[in-house]
């Protein structure tokens, strides 16, 4: 399977493959570079996007009257999550809320906004995220991280949980040489993400980490074939540029 990557990307194809990300990608850094920002998160599903992967529906909302309009094309239960100007981990932070139904919004909405306005007062506040709430049983958190010192030059460390007995049980997958990434590369129902991730990576080494996290409904009893996963969250951090 590795072989069968390497002969893909030495022959360009997923050059060819990936032009829309490729752009994306490049009008993102330069943005990156103006704004001296180490990390960005709306703006890695966006490019993300462009690269194949499947991302759960949003929208980017800026006001109370805007997000009922917003809510009702995307249907609900929903996921709110606020945009801030620096990356943060919102559930520190009291900024995301889950399952959210029409009835909540008048109330979530400027909860969530004030729950970050007092206890990080130095972000500012740029909107809120409306996501479609994604069913699934299993949330599989993705890193890849460059590390120049090694031979194989990144890690991959997968963490994956998975619904049962009303708990969550934790497998964790560490990818650090060529027969682990093509064990990777072997599960047919994420080939659509790692694909994309894998190209954004050859194709731009000044991303230092990428970070995902995905939904979906593993293969189990009565279920033939696992559900496509889907995006809900994404971050990208770069090298000084």
């Amino acid at each position: 399977m590795l072989d069968k990557w390497k002969a893909f990307f030495k022959r360009g194809e997923w050059d060819k493959g990936f032009s829309l990300g490729k752009r994306k990608m490049k009008e993102l850094l330069e943005r990156v570079k103006k704004d001296r920002k180490e990390s960005v998160n709306l703006e890695a599903l966006e490019v993300l996007e462009f690269y194949g992967l499947p991302v759960a529906r949003y929208r980017v909302v800026r006001s109370k009257e805007e997000i009922y309009q917003v809510a009702e094309e995307l249907g609900y239960p929903l996921v709110l999550k606020t945009v801030t100007s620096r990356v943060i981990h919102k559930g520190d932070a009291g900024a995301v809320a889950v399952g959210v139904c029409r009835e909540d919004v008048a109330r979530v909405y400027p909860s969530i906004l004030g729950e970050v306005a007092t206890r990080m007062p130095w972000l500012t506040l740029m909107g809120v995220m409306v996501q479609e709430k994604v069913d699934g049983d299993e949330r599989r958190e993705v890193t890849l991280e460059r590390d120049q010192r090694k031979a194989f030059p990144f890690r991959w460390i997968t963490r994956v949980f998975r619904k049962g007995g009303g708990e969550l049980e934790e497998r964790r997958a560490k990818v650090d040489n060529e027969d682990e990434l093509s064990r990777l590369m072997a599960q047919e129902h994420l080939a659509e993400v790692y694909q994309g991730v894998w190209a954004l990576w050859l194709q731009y080494p000044q991303v230092r980490k990428l970070e995902l996290e995905l939904l979906s409904t593993p293969e189990s009893g009565g279920v033939s074939q696992p559900s496509p996963p889907k995006v809900i969250d994404a971050k990208l951090f770069f090298f000084e540029l």
